[in-house]
């Protein structure tokens, strides 16, 4: 007889088991959480549990250090004891430190019946005394019954083996915060309780922490609106359990939709699991009962009532209902099996399950069951309805237009439009066509082959010392799949094979005349070439017609002296180039064209007409450098174009009014805000200059917010960073304004006293201290290093620094 321990779906997975994304909540209303916040989705499903609604202000209280009386609420909040606190309000307080009228009264009562806290000693509890990290996760395994754990090492150590410290960096006396406790919180939720101790002290464990605040239902996950449009938005469909017999079969009920909450079903289709819903509301998260084994599908086949796999030997995988019986999630589309048994496509991944457990499998997720993969020969257009294919646009392959109602596109882009000429692009469709998923390969390599192999069966070329399958044929002679010499790009498929061919194209010489050494022996020539170098080459040409801004083509010899420099127009070729004008004094002088750029459709506009960038147009950028007072030369990728409005120094335009190559003067890059959101004060101590490719940046060593801190600022930021007292602004952690504050708000001060909230001076004056204040002093070096407050014995005499609020937030101590 099968146990009641076993009244769980069995899952048989082909490949990959079915992927979706993890459990999330929806954002909180509190201020002061930002999504992206480490603690985000811990205090959000704190919020929907009920267990904490911030404080009146409408913040969380992120960086508010936790109070006893805060973590007794807590406690009892999350051990389901909210309705027993407001009872014991009523009662006489415990603690003689504890007013009758205070607000957590209520919960510290509780808490000493309970014996979750004894107090301080001395009759007190001490309501607003903070909480370090030990004394937290002692609470902690309190509510979830642990007893006896030394202290307080014993404490940390059973709270790390059970991952309720995971992502906290904290010692055992460091004070907590309320973001610190959310995690702490949020993870002890998804813990057993101690229900007891056998006889050898081990503790026997039941259900979970989140049972005591929130109703816990198990589900058969039928479908999602994601997968059957019948289905609700923010429904899922589902059966509960009606019944389960002694040999472990459950009976189901009828199916019925509830609402989804913040759990993504999608990842849970065809999965019996326990769901833990707001008392009386929506679903917050899932548990899986479900076990799990995994193999490779391939020469997928149904036979009557069996599944068999060519990776099982062709022998019988596994036995299951009814092919017209058994739900199929095919491609994110809900159907039957007997509707796509001859579309299980090898590779594709399959999950089997059986769902009540009477040995028959009854329930499918099928995805990746892509019907072709091919090399797309045009780029997709949003007014596209199929994908072209050999030059042709292919009915297979429809990508819009009735049935399409969605496409989802992965891989190495995520939008239709992205998708380009030479792409390896897999198709797959749900059954009737309404949802199509796009699997995109941007793989390739360049090269020429130097070597054929062929076993019979299997054909393999060597390009750049590297072996490549080549899956198809890409070779224009008879003589076998690939031959040797064959030079340009392979397009390569998922699998690292070669599907595709593009033969290497003639294109220009490109280069830009940067500047010219006439005057000496030898005559000299500085290039920008078209892979983005600048040299200096020997040259036989003289000046003659081409200088700065010029776009030319050119050759160099084997001794790398440059003897020719051209025209680059080619055939039907022409130029859009600088207006000339000459002032009345008969100076040339060059204005470059004004030109409106379209990132997404790459068509330049330049007075009235338009052109067409490509991703193998030459762009040639000229930028002028603060920093080195001097300009800087580059060229740079098509996708590093997104400045709407552009100047234009030359074009060279084919017939058709595709741009071969362009020479742009000014950044080319839309501006982004660098507005900073945060400042910081403090003294810098070392600055390291950076220069890579794409600029110069600086690194800042700070002694600032009473600690060492790194930071590192945006590229060619101005002014250049100094050592010094300095304000740092931040934006995403990266400095994007850098103040250097060279006179001090209160200089040559004689201190009198303070306390960790402000300043007092022997004249008289007080000031308030920033939060964050840095305290520093100067070495026999010479050098600023970190001090105290404790070091400001009065008569000290000190220069102080204000913040934006007037708070005194660095202190030199001289």
């Amino acid at each position: 007889m099968k146990s009641l321990k076993k009244l769980i779906a069995v899952v048989l997975t082909f490949a990959l088991v079915f992927s979706a994304m993890a459990v999330g909540f929806a954002a909180t209303p509190f201020t002061d959480v930002k999504d992206d916040a480490p603690y985000a989705s811990a205090v959000a499903r704190l919020y929907a549990l009920n267990i904490t609604n911030g404080n009146t202000d409408g913040t969380y209280g992120v960086d508010q250090p936790v109070t006893r009386a805060m973590m007794v609420v807590f406690v009892n909040r999350l051990s389901g004891y909210r309705n027993l606190a407001e009872m014991a309000k009523n009662d006489a307080p415990v603690f003689k430190d504890v007013p009758k009228n205070y607000w957590a009264v209520g919960d510290i009562n509780l808490a000493a019946k309970l014996g979750l806290t004894h107090g301080v000693g001395n009759g007190k509890f001490n309501p607003e005394g903070k909480v370090t990290y030990a004394q937290a996760l002692g609470f902690m395994l309190n509510a979830l019954g642990y007893k006896n754990l030394s202290w307080p090492y014993g404490v940390v150590a059973k709270a790390q083996d059970l991952g309720l410290t995971v992502g906290l960096n904290l010692a055992y006396n460091d004070i907590v915060t309320r973001g610190d406790l959310a995690l702490i919180m949020d993870k002890a939720l998804d813990q057993q309780i101690v229900t007891s101790y056998d006889t050898n002290g081990n503790p026997v464990l039941g259900n979970k922490l989140i049972s005591k605040v929130a109703d816990v239902t198990r589900y058969l996950v039928v479908a999602t609106p994601d997968v059957d449009s019948n289905v609700a938005e923010g429904k899922v469909l589902v059966q509960g359990i009606k019944d389960v017999n002694a040999d472990g079969v459950i009976t189901f009920k009828a199916a019925t939709t509830i609402n989804a909450g913040t759990v993504d079903f999608n990842k849970y289709l065809g999965k019996v699991v326990d769901v833990y819903s707001i008392k009386g509301g929506d679903p917050v998260s899932v548990d899986v009962v479900s076990i799990e084994k995994t193999l490779t599908a391939k020469t997928f086949q149904v036979v009557s009532s069996s599944v068999y796999s060519v990776y099982n030997d062709g022998a019988k995988v596994v036995d299951i209902d009814t092919p017209a019986n058994v739900t199929v999630v095919y491609n994110g589309g809900i159907t039957t099996l007997d509707k796509v048994t001859d579309k299980v496509y090898d590779g594709a991944n399959v999950t089997l399950t059986d769902t009540n457990n009477d040995g028959k499998y009854d329930y499918a997720v099928i995805t990746g069951a892509y019907k072709a993969s091919v090399v797309v020969t045009a780029d997709v257009k949003s007014t596209d309805k199929f994908l072209n294919v050999n030059g042709v646009y292919n009915s297979s392959y429809r990508i819009a237009g009735d049935p399409v109602k969605t496409v989802v596109v992965t891989g190495s882009v995520d939008k239709l439009t992205d998708i380009k000429n030479g792409d390896v692009v897999y198709y797959a469709s749900t059954v009737d066509g309404s949802k199509i998923t796009l699997f995109v390969v941007r793989d390739k390599v360049e090269g020429k082959i130097t070597k054929v192999a062929y076993d019979g069966s299997t054909t393999i070329a060597t390009i750049g010392g590297k072996d490549y399958e080549v899956s198809v044929d890409i070779n224009d002679t008879e003589n076998g799949y690939a031959s040797v010499g064959q030079e340009g790009t392979f397009v390569l498929n998922k699998d690292g094979k070669i599907v595709g061919f593009i033969g290497k194209q003639a294109t220009a010489n490109y280069g830009v005349v940067v500047g010219w050494q006439l005057y000496t022996l030898d005559k000299k020539v500085k290039l920008l070439t078209a892979d983005g170098k600048i040299d200096i080459y020997p040259t036989t040409v003289s000046r003659e017609a081409y200088g700065s801004w010029d776009i030319v083509t050119y050759t160099v010899d084997s001794n790398n002296v440059v003897t020719a420099i051209k025209s680059p127009l080619g055939e039907n070729d022409r130029l859009v180039k600088y207006i000339e004008t000459t002032d009345e004094n008969g100076y040339l002088s060059l204005q470059a064209r004004n030109a409106r750029y379209d990132k997404d459709t790459h068509i330049i506009t330049i007075d009235g007409t338009n052109y067409y960038m490509k991703d193998n147009t030459v762009i040639f950028n000229e930028v002028w450098d603060e920093n080195t007072q001097d300009y800087k030369y580059s060229v740079v990728k098509l996708s590093d174009v997104t400045s709407e409005y552009l100047l234009v120094a030359q074009a060279v335009v084919d017939q058709y009014g595709y741009v071969k190559a362009i020479y742009f003067v000014g950044d080319v890059k839309a501006e982004e805000d660098q507005t900073p959101t945060t400042h910081v004060y403090g003294v810098v101590t070392a600055v390291t200059k950076i220069t890579v490719s794409d600029g110069t940046k600086y690194e800042l060593s700070m002694l600032a917010n009473g600690t060492q801190q790194t930071y590192t600022t945006k590229f060619d930021l101005t002014p250049m960073p100094d050592k010094g007292i300095a304000v740092v602004g931040l934006k995403d952690n990266v400095v994007t304004k850098f103040t250097s504050i060279t006179r001090a708000d209160v200089p040559d001060a004689k201190v009198d006293s303070y306390t960790a909230y402000g300043i007092t001076l022997q004249d008289g004056t007080s000031f308030a201290l920033s939060p964050n204040v840095t305290v520093v002093t100067k070495d026999s070096s010479g050098n600023y290093v970190l001090a105290q407050l404790g070091d400001l014995a009065q008569g000290t005499t000190v220069d102080l620094y204000k913040d934006s609020t007037g708070r005194i937030a660095v202190i030199v101590i001289k």
